[in-house]
């Protein structure tokens, strides 16, 4: 991972952390992605089931930017539905790793929830 890519998730965790009292990683990151596309707020528990189609969401709606998936609308329950647009390479796990945090970093900024350093 790059030096800044590597400062800026670390600063992302850290907030993460300090601001919802948690021990932040990868996958809650994505559950927090995932909470915050779903559009219905906060919920005191999740099953596992939960959290996984959370962060299957936030999953999908990051790899919207680089053209892997399309929004074609909402089911009954209002759960966007993704197509994909095209395979998805198979990466080796370090590289999934860093596209996947590179595309947070990049969530959280354009959101306003992290600022440019």
């Amino acid at each position: 991972m790059d030096n800044n890519l590597e400062k800026e998730w670390n600063q992302l965790l850290y907030k993460i952390s300090e601001d919802f009292d948690v021990d932040a990683d990868l996958n809650g990151t994505l559950l927090l992605i995932g909470i915050q596309e779903r559009g219905i707020g906060f919920q005191e528990t999740y099953t596992k089931d939960d959290k996984m189609e959370h962060i299957n969401l936030a999953t999908c709606t990051l790899l919207l930017k680089w053209d892997y998936y399309k929004k074609t609308g909402y089911d009954e329950n209002n759960w966007p539905i993704f197509e994909k647009n095209k395979l998805i390479p198979p990466f080796p796990k370090d590289k999934e790793e860093l596209l996947l945090k590179s595309s947070i970093v990049e969530y959280f900024k354009e959101n306003g929830y992290l600022e440019d350093i």
